[in-house]
Parts: C-alpha cells; structure tokens; sequence
C-alpha cells in the first residue's frame, strides 16, 4: 500500500490552506473545508459546529451523529446509542429507558448493584453480559476463559489453535514467537513475513521489508518499495537513488543536478537563469537579485515589502516610496522629519527629547509617565501595570516567585510592602523591617550588624561595613565615604582620606636649603652690610632651587627672629629661608622670591 503524505501548509499571501497528496496540491478554507488523506472535502453537508466535524478516510462526517468504524463510516449511527466492533456497528440495548453505557452511570456511588452494572455489555439481541465473566463471539454467550478467543465466528483454544486472517490453523506447541501472515502461520524468528508475503529461512535479525520484499538492511538499501545496493553516496528520492555529490532530491519527488532547479514546472540551470516568485524566469547576474516576481540590480536599489526602491530609500504601504533621511512612515502615513530626535508615535511625529510615546499616544517627559500603555501624572506611581492608590494601598516589587502586583494597606500610615508566598502584607518601614525570610520585624528587637557582624555601637566602629573593635572607646570616628578612621586629635577628615595635622589646606611653598649649599649659612642684615653694599645683587624668580648650578658655592639667607616669652615650653628662636646666595668670581646673587622683594629692600636700606 503506498504511502499518503498530507501536507498541511499556510499561505499568508492568500491566506489559505493547501491540502497535498502525492500527486495533486489543492487550496481550500479551512473555516468550511477540511483536508481528509490528501482530499478536500466540505464541512458545510454536516454542521455549523466545525469542531465536531472529523475525517473517516477520504470523508468527512458528525461525530455527534455518525461513527467510523476501522475507517469505515455508519451515517445516522450516533455515538451515544451504538458502538463499534472492528468494522461493524451493533446498538446498545436499553433497560426501563436507560442506555447501557460507561459514561451515563454515575462512578462516585457507593451502591455495589451500580458498581456491578457499569460494565454491563449487550451481545446478540438481548442478552446482557459482565465482560469479566462471559464472552461474546457472533451473538453467543461463553464462559470467560484466557486461553479462549473469537476467530470470525467461531469459538478457539489459543493453546492449540491459530486465528489467521478469520481462518484456524492448527499450533503444535504454545510458542510466543508464532505469529500470522497472511492466512498462515510462521515462525517470527526464523522467517519473515512483508505484506502478507511469506520468505521462509530469511532471519528477521538480517534481513528487513522493503514493500512486499526482504532485502539485508547492512548491503542493500530500500527506497519505498524498491531495493538498490548501498553506498555512502546513495540517498533515496521517492522509490529511485541518487548521487548526493552531484544531484538532489527536489520536492522529495524528482531527481535534479546539483545546478537545476524547476520554476513553475519548467527545469532551468541555475548558473545562467534565476527564479522570482516561482514562477518568473530572469537572466542570472552577480548583482541581480529577486523582488516578488522582478529583478533588481543591488548596487543601486533595494527591495522592501517587496517593492523596488532606490537604495536608502523605503516603502510606506499607503504613500509609496520615501526618503528615510527626511521622512518616516508611520502606520502607513508619509511624515515630514523635523530633526534627529523627531520619530513615530502612532500616525504622528514627535520630538522625543521634549515627549515620549505611550500606547500610541504622546505625552510631555516633564510631567508626564508610561505605565504599561497608561498616561499618568510624574507624581503618581506606577505598579503592575496600574496607577498606585498612595492612600489606601502599596506596591509589591518583583521577585523570583513572584510577580509585581498591588496590595491593599492593612494600616494607612504602612508606606512598604513584605513580599510573601501567600501575598504581599504592608508594613511601617520606620519601625519595622522585612529581613530576608520575608518576615517583618520589629528594627528594636533586631541586634546592629557590621556585614554580618554583632557589634556594640556604643564601643565599637563600624564604617562603610568595615568594623573597628574599641574604635569609639579611644576617641576615633568613621572617615567617610571610605572605610576607615581617624583620631580628631592627632588626624584631620579630609573627603574621606586621613591626614595627619588640624588643616586640610596644603601647607605653603616654602623655601628650603639645599644641602649642597656648603658655605656658611648668614642672616640678611650681614648679607646686606657685605655683598650688596659692594658686589652684591638681587633677583626674584618663581622657583629658585632650580636654577641654583650643581656647586657648592651658594649659601642660604636667613631671617631671624626675635626669641618670644613662652610659659611652660622652652622657646626657641624661628629662622625662616628669605633666599640662596650664589657666589661666582665677582658677583653675588641673591635669589629671592617675589613676595620678598620689599621686604629685602627696606632690610638693606636701613643697613
């Protein structure tokens, strides 16, 4: 028997169905028609009900109102007064108006006559059975028995019999691998049976059915019916072979070379030709490609919805062409664009620096949000898709077994909400806390923790998650944002780094001597009275270290203070650097800073 494929295939160009079979392809509604083993056939003979309608073969019928029986249909038998016997249809006999059926009796009854009659069969005319204790063959009653069985219309002893094709045969010993082909009985183990057609000494463990012939499974290969010899190559196409190398199988029907193909049904060489649509042929080119059913040359065009444009161009279904640069299609509507910023919103163009679009709609960012195609108010809350009442109710926020969704407040001034299994319960966040089990408790019952840490807050430190043992005991405090301390007395708090002194301003540029200086150190007064009364001069500059030369002939030039009256400390006199004295043969400068320049002036001249 051949096969019959069924294809079932959606056109969404014309909407329609197709029902194929091995030779025709047909369209049909499937709102009014229905594919039965490759043929149409119409829902509309039967009832309006399409759900009803089933196929028996190559028909359609009720199922409320006939049955098919081993695909044969019984028109006008329904289902619930008849039932069906391999290809026959026999009526369920009735008792004081009742059918006697599985399904009309009620299973939840505790009665045992009930439980008793649910399994009740008719054989014959009249005559009702309980399949556990009788048999039914050709209208007559027997004792059950496991050994016994129906063979058309007689009566048989599995144990010594056979059923084959509605005929006995005679079975020697009970043997489970006998089985029937055809009208004769064969040994399954050492024989092989193919539609009917018996090969006696062919060992099912070597040999296989191809259609009606055995054929060796590891030497040959079978296409459909026919049985070629095999090779690694080979591929079956229907009931022929091909070389897999050099030629396919096109639609799973017809040999082609590996450079053919077929466009509406005519063959053509894929290297000189190309198909558009299936059905047009055009001359093949590096830069043609298809459209529909045209061709166009990909260097200065594109193809869009199926419609030719010039390349950066696109198609709006109802304008036609445009220029993406300086328009925009939206829902079919050619729209001038403004600037960059300005895109669709439904049919409109909006500017999406100053708006935003919500469902279709436009609003103002400013004042304005989207909640899941709702409009609302900047102030207002958005949760699961709906506008929070603030008021009277609190929104549960997402988690892994539970989606967002809006809680009523069992308290008006609760403000969060404890997701749970049950659902989520509103809570008062300044007292209370959700902790990890989504539990709410009281913050006063709970001990203070340093990442995962008890801490006293009244002896320890804990910054930043960082926890410091005794660190408020000995007078220290958190340096934020960072994660150390820092003593008031001895450190400064400077953006989060500690620094040593009571200021965080940098200390002043300060001229220091350098220790390459070898000549004796002098205040300004004697440098005065001998160097700038006679070979002696002065010079400010911004960096004077840097221009002193690598030699030992400079000194440096002090200012000396006066010893000061201190109480309880010794005071010591203060020498501040006013500048470096550089010697060479006949001069003598001294480098000074600008900010020294009057200073050293008046010095000098009242020397």
């Amino acid at each position: 028997m051949a096969l019959v494929w069924i294809i079932y295939l959606h056109v969404y160009a014309a909407s329609a169905f197709i029902c194929q079979n091995k030779v025709n392809k047909t369209k049909y509604d499937p709102s009014t028609e229905t594919c039965c083993n490759g043929t149409v056939a119409s829902k509309l003979n039967h009832s309006d009900n399409s759900s009803s309608i089933e196929c028996c073969e190559d028909r359609t019928y009720d199922t409320r109102r006939s049955l098919c029986c081993n695909n044969v249909l019984h028109n006008d038998k329904s289902p619930d007064t008849h039932n069906c016997s391999g290809t026959n249809v026999y009526r369920l006999k009735q008792e004081n108006g009742d059918l006697f059926t599985n399904s009309h009796l009620d299973r939840t009854t505790v009665s045992d006559d009930t439980k008793a009659k649910r399994f009740l069969r008719v054989c014959g005319v009249a005559n009702k059975y309980d399949p556990t204790q009788n048999m039914c063959c050709n209208g007559t009653l027997y004792p059950f028995n496991v050994d016994i069985s129906c063979c058309d219309n007689a009566v048989y002893n599995k144990r010594t019999q056979l059923c084959c094709g509605g005929q006995l045969r005679p079975r020697s010993v009970l043997n489970e691998s006998v089985e029937c082909c055809g009208t004769s009985p064969y040994n399954s183990k050492e024989s092989l049976c193919c539609n009917g057609c018996l090969y006696e000494n062919k060992n099912p463990e070597k040999y296989h059915c191809c259609g009606s012939k055995p054929y060796t499974f590891y030497k040959d290969m079978c296409c459909k019916s026919e049985v070629y010899e095999w090779s690694d190559k080979s591929l079956c196409c229907g009931n022929r072979t091909y070389n897999r190398d050099l030629q396919y199988c096109f639609n799973k029907q017809e040999i082609l070379d590996i450079h053919e193909s077929k466009c509406n049904g005519v063959k053509y060489d894929t290297r000189e030709s190309v198909c558009c649509g299936d059905t047009t042929l055009h001359p093949y080119s590096n830069n043609q490609r298809c459209c529909g059913f045209e061709i166009f040359d990909r260097r200065s065009h594109d193809c869009v919805y199926h419609h030719i444009v010039t390349k950066g161009n696109s198609w709006c279904n109802t304008e036609g062409e445009y220029n993406t640069t300086t328009h925009a299609c939206c829902e079919g509507h050619r729209k001038e664009k403004t600037g960059k910023s300005w895109r669709c919103c439904g049919k409109d163009m909006i500017n999406y620096n100053v708006e935003d679009c919500c469902g279709g709609k436009s609003f103002n960012i400013r004042n304005h949000q989207c909640c899941s195609g709702q409009i609302l108010k900047l102030e207002d809350v958005c949760c699961s898709g709906q506008r929070l009442n603030q008021t009277t109710q609190v929104c549960c926020g997402k988690t892994l077994f539970r989606k967002q969704e809006i809680v009523q407040k069992s308290a008006s001034y609760h403000d969060k909400c404890c997701p749970t299994l049950g659902g989520g319960v509103s809570y008062d966040s300044v007292n209370f806390i959700c902790n990890y089990n989504d539990t709410i408790v009281n913050k006063s019952l709970l001990d203070p923790l340093c990442k995962g840490q008890r801490y006293d807050p009244k002896k320890d430190l804990c910054c930043n998650s960082q926890l410091f043992t005794n660190a408020l005991k000995d007078g220290w405090s958190c340096c934020h944002p960072s994660a150390s301390i820092y003593n008031s007395k001895k450190h400064v708090f400077c953006s989060g780094v500690r620094k040593k002194g009571k200021s965080c301003r940098k200390p002043r540029n300060r001229i220091r001597c350098p220790r390459r200086c070898k000549l004796k150190k002098m205040n300004l007064k004697r440098y005065c009275k001998r160097f700038l009364s006679n070979t002696g001069r002065f010079e400010v500059i911004r960096n004077i270290r840097r221009l002193i030369k690598r030699s030992k002939s400079c000194r440096c030039v002090y200012d000396k203070r006066q010893k000061k009256t201190c109480k309880g400390k010794q005071c010591v006199s203060i020498k501040k650097v006013i500048g470096i004295s550089v010697e060479e043969e006949n001069t003598t400068t001294l480098y000074i800073k600008r900010k020294k320049e009057n200073f050293v002036k008046r010095v000098c001249k009242q020397v």
